[in-house]
Formats: structure tokens, sequence, C-alpha cells
């Protein structure tokens, strides 16, 4: 498995825009964090955002 540079912006790039619009969504950035489940959601989203680079994947049919 290699870490590649472009799989490491993707993931970086898809947490920053998810995060972004959750927070937007949630009225801003004080508002956002200023409740504690929400809190614990980005540092679970950071989280798993880093075990992803290292989890193996792909996107083949499978076919024989």
């Amino acid at each position: 498995m290699v870490m590649t540079s472009v799989r490491v912006a993707l993931v970086v790039i898809g947490t920053a825009a998810y995060l972004g619009l959750a927070i937007l969504g949630g009225g801003g950035w004080t508002a956002f964090f200023s409740h504690p489940a929400r809190v614990a959601l980005t540092v679970a989203l950071v989280a798993l955002a880093g075990v992803s680079l290292f989890a193996g994947g792909n996107l083949s049919p499978g076919v024989r």
C-alpha cells in the first residue's frame, strides 16, 4: 500500500469541504462548536480521515 500525495490531498480536501459545509449549515464557527456533540463529531471525522489514509481499498468491479 502506497500513500500517494494525490490520495492525501483528496482526503484532506474532502474532509475540509464536508466539515466546512457542516459549519456553514450550523450557523458559523462559534455556533457549530458550541455543541459538545458536534465537537465530538469533528474529532471522530478527523480521526477517521487519518485512518482512511492507511486503509486499503479500491473501486474495482471484481471481474474474474
